[in-house]
């Protein structure tokens, strides 16, 4: 149910991503993303290195 959910605020879960950035305007639900981190290995992240690290491709 909608009525039972918990917003906190999105910087709690920054450590996921690589490039971190506050947004404390930005909620999301807390159980929802607490389940999310206990399914994640705790070296997650997002982007991930290996991504960060592959070249750019042009457009043209």
């Amino acid at each position: 149910m909608m009525s039972d959910r918990f917003l906190v605020t999105s910087d709690l879960y920054n450590r996921i991503f690589t490039v971190q950035v506050s947004h404390p305007e930005v909620e999301v639900d807390y159980v929802t993303w607490n389940r999310l981190f206990t399914l994640l290995p705790r070296e997650y992240k997002l982007p991930d290195h290996e991504v960060l690290s592959l070249p750019l491709k042009s457009s043209s």
